[in-house]
């Protein structure tokens, strides 16, 4: 991300943007921060560097994931088995589909496809138990017991598609987040619509795809009784750990990715229309930029 400028105030001038081929009329903040487009200037011995790539997404993982050293023992076999073949694909392989995007949106619904097709295929492999999450949804424990968050790039996703949205269908989502203004242990997520599905399906981040089940049970017994992180990888899967972390390097290559947190960003760009705007185009208002989990 770029270096934050000293805020200036705002000016009043009204900018057209266009979202999915709606053109919505809001002010531009006058200091803002770019979000950086997708670096595409890999160097050329890229695929040589794939499996220092995937050991440092392997460690990561262990890192997040595992809590005690017989975590990390029994789970780091399952991360190795699968990591070269998920970097080589996510992360080295998809350049020339992502360089032919110019704007963030395309760029970030690239990885997302490339993403999906990596977790379709590795589900399909019959290597892994089937997912006990419902294929149709209706299953929400994720989206009302968990931190839900994201990158930068995904937020800007994000209030894309809330710009294409009605004032009334955002005043909804609005209306849904919680007093306190963040996801997780007794909240649930502002996109979490009433019928328990989510409203941007489409545009959901990464960790809202890469977070599946193999145990329904073992999900009730976290939220109920709490569970360290050693224990998690008993009931998740290998490869999603490997597609989330792998997507966000690519998306933040050499630096430490930048996250928010759903709810948190929801309210601050809900709430103010130009806050909103900014994001949408692709600018993080420089009071923003501190929001930042880094």
């Amino acid at each position: 991300m770029a270096t934050s400028v000293p805020a200036s105030g705002r000016h009043s001038d009204k900018t057209p943007l266009s979202w999915h081929g709606r053109n919505v009329d809001f002010p531009q903040p006058a200091t803002r921060v770019k979000i950086e487009k997708i670096n595409i200037g890999y160097p050329s011995h890229m695929k040589e560097l794939s499996d220092e790539i995937a050991a440092k997404i392997i460690n990561a993982v262990l890192e997040e994931r595992c809590a005690s050293e017989e975590g990390m023992r029994r789970y780091r076999p399952l991360l190795e088995e699968r990591a070269h073949r998920i970097v080589a694909r996510l992360v080295v392989g998809p350049s020339e589909d992502i360089g032919s995007n110019n704007d963030l949106p395309n760029q970030i619904h690239t990885l997302l496809n490339v993403a999906d097709t990596i977790v379709k295929d590795e589900l399909g492999s019959n290597r892994y138990p089937k997912p006990a999450c419902p294929d149709n949804g209706g299953c929400a424990m994720c989206c009302t017991h968990m931190r839900i968050v994201l990158s930068v790039q995904e937020a800007a996703v994000i209030a894309g598609e809330l710009l294409g949205l009605t004032k009334p269908e955002r005043a909804k989502i609005a209306h849904r987040l919680p007093p306190l203004g963040k996801s997780g242990p007794g909240s649930r997520c502002g996109l979490l619509n009433e019928q328990g599905l989510c409203t941007l399906y489409a545009a959901r981040p990464i960790n809202c795809r890469t977070y599946r089940s193999c145990s329904i049970t073992a999900c009730e017994d976290r939220v109920r009784l709490g569970r360290n992180a050693g224990e998690e990888v008993v009931f998740t899967y290998p490869f999603d750990d490997l597609v989330r972390k792998s997507f966000h390097h690519r998306g933040q290559p050499g630096t430490t990715p930048h996250f928010l947190e759903m709810n948190t960003f929801l309210a601050s760009v809900l709430h103010d229309d130009t806050r909103l705007a900014a994001w949408a185009s692709g600018q993080i208002p420089v009071e923003d930029d501190a929001m930042s989990m880094t």
